[in-house]
């Protein structure tokens, strides 16, 4: 028997990956419940859009009970951030007012885990990360959904939302995680056309065009949750918030105890 026989087996770095999806992109906070119910808690986390946003409220130090409460009391897309300009429909204030309003300062010096942020640099068409410096217009630029919300300046380049052209940004995380958990809110529910409004098809067309890289990066992850016909919730509105967190909460509960894990025994007894 060798002489570090008796060591401790380190526990492995888990990464986390966040997928874009607009108002969809609250089931990842039902995803990181389950994931902290279950051991899975992330060290780092990388995200687009939504999940960007997600990810550095929870990294950050929100629980998910409070993220939900936020989303709740938050009012997005309403009618008064319409402005229909040249650059998009609605002003992204209403984005930077919730940022102004939870987090102390415009900093990913905050935030407690490492978080990287998605944008897509629209000049020359490649994905940027940001992980350091001010937290506020990467933030911002990575949930930039083109025509929907204007896009964003930082230094002399012009950034709109990253899931444009990396939906499931694992790239920065990768090499640095040991385990790596992806979760993706947009697998596509297929109405028929006459059930379509402008903004669904907009959506639909949106997630068939980046969902081959989506899952192309499936092979990488060792835990990829994909809850089912999620685009029939909108991008737009959180009008079936409550259905949508139970659906994803419950499916990830699931997709873990299939693969063998077991919830803490803290969390059963609460």
């Amino acid at each position: 028997m060798g002489l570090f026989s008796f060591k401790k087996k380190k526990p492995p770095v888990i990464g986390l990956t966040l997928s874009g999806g607009g108002m969809r992109g609250i089931a990842h906070i039902a995803v990181l419940k389950a994931l902290e119910e279950y051991n899975l808690k992330p060290h780092l986390i990388s995200g687009t859009s939504a999940g960007a946003i997600i990810g550095a409220f929870y990294s950050f130090g929100k629980t998910p009970d409070e993220m939900i409460e936020i989303v709740k009391q938050t009012t997005f897309f309403s009618r008064s951030s319409l402005k229909l300009s040249k650059n998009g429909i609605f002003s992204s204030n209403f984005i930077l007012k919730l940022f102004k309003d939870y987090f102390p300062e415009d900093s990913f010096g905050i935030l407690k885990i490492p978080v990287y942020v998605t944008a897509t640099e629209m000049t020359h068409g490649i994905v940027d990360f940001f992980s350091e410096g001010q937290l506020f217009s990467p933030l911002l630029a990575s949930s930039s959904v083109p025509f929907i919300l204007p896009p964003v300046r930082i230094g002399d380049k012009i950034y709109v939302d990253g899931g444009v052209l990396d939906n499931l940004p694992i790239e920065p995380i990768i090499d640095k995680c040991d385990f790596l958990i992806a979760s993706h809110v947009n697998s596509i529910s297929y109405d028929e056309l006459k059930k379509m409004s402008l903004m669904k098809e907009f959506d639909r067309i949106l997630h068939l065009a980046i969902a081959k890289s989506v899952y192309s990066k499936v092979k990488h992850c060792n835990i990829f949750l994909d809850p089912p016909k999620m685009t029939k919730y909108s991008l737009f509105n959180k009008k079936y918030l409550d259905e949508m967190f139970q659906q994803v909460y419950e499916y990830t509960c699931i997709e873990l105890e299939e693969k063998g894990y077991k919830k803490s025994s803290r969390t059963e007894s609460l």
